[in-house]
């Protein structure tokens, strides 16, 4: 099953929509790194930072909740459904997104960020009972990701991909089999509202490094003690052994693009969209790009 919302815009049902109207909703997470968002990015109401003043917030959160609640509902009707017919034992169930919403953190909106609201999303496994024998209700730490899923499916069917999938199956997480899981991931983005929003990140759940491709700044933050990124660390000396060791990692994952990514062993500023790698595989004479 597949949902639009909660995207954008934050029009759930009315009575949804009205429930949230007296909840305490948390307040918009604001770094101080992010002052130069508060200028509108445009007069238009699609504008992709500026700071909107905490009834905005309030008032997008409302019908965020709401429609994340109106889905919340529809799962509901389909579980429901499967438990009266006996099948809901039967049936591997993964929960996911393909990215969260600022909703004004740190004076941004929409998607398409590396930061928690945007990036981080959930990923939730009901399985059959015996398909692995891991105790459920379970919070795991290891990183995962959208790549996952295909090799999760395929895991649980019993047919073994017949050529390397980038993705791991998350069962063999909850069976313990592999000694050794993902130490971190990777996170891309492309020209999205403006040349300035394009950047690579990678994460191991605890930290993040974020290298901005446009104009080649970084950041680095401390999720565990952190996770509402107010505090970049960056420029604190104190974080310079593991800024170093991120950048290295980030380095060795884009050289394989080629010089326009990384040049001299550094990673390059870009200052136009770069839509594929020159590695992306080109079938029947054609780049497929969509």
């Amino acid at each position: 099953m597949s949902f639009a919302r909660p995207h954008s815009p934050y029009e759930p049902p009315a009575q949804l929509l009205k429930r949230y109207a007296d909840a305490d909703l948390p307040k918009a997470s604001v770094g101080k790194w992010a002052a130069k968002f508060a200028p509108r990015s445009g007069p238009e109401d699609d504008i992709w930072h500026g700071d909107l003043g905490e009834a905005a917030v309030r008032s997008s959160r409302q019908g965020y909740y709401g429609s994340v609640e109106f889905v919340d509902e529809q799962i509901g009707k389909i579980l429901e459904a499967l438990e009266k017919r006996g099948w809901l034992e039967q049936t591997l169930i993964v929960f996911t997104s393909d990215h969260g919403d600022m909703t004004g953190d740190h004076l941004l909106w929409r998607k398409s960020y590396p930061y928690e609201a945007s990036a981080r999303i959930p990923m939730s496994l009901h399985w059959p009972e015996g398909l692995v024998t891991a105790k459920r209700g379970q919070v795991l730490s290891q990183p995962v990701e959208l790549r996952d899923i295909l090799p999760t499916f395929l895991d649980a069917a019993g047919a073994p991909s017949k050529v390397k999938l980038d993705g791991e199956s998350l069962l063999s997480v909850l069976r313990g089999g592999k000694p050794k899981w993902r130490d971190y991931i990777d996170l891309e983005h492309g020209v999205c509202y403006s040349p300035e929003n394009n950047w690579t990140a990678f994460t191991d759940g605890r930290m993040k490094y974020i290298h901005h491709a446009f104009h080649g700044e970084k950041q680095l933050f401390d999720l565990k003690n952190d996770p509402g990124e107010l505090n970049d660390l960056a420029g604190d000396p104190k974080f310079e052994a593991p800024l170093r060791q991120w950048r290295q990692r980030m380095v060795e994952h884009l050289s394989i693009r080629g010089e326009r990514w990384v040049k001299g062993g550094r990673l390059q500023t870009r200052k136009e969209p770069i839509p594929r790698s020159p590695n992306f595989p080109a079938y029947a004479g054609k780049i497929i790009t969509g």
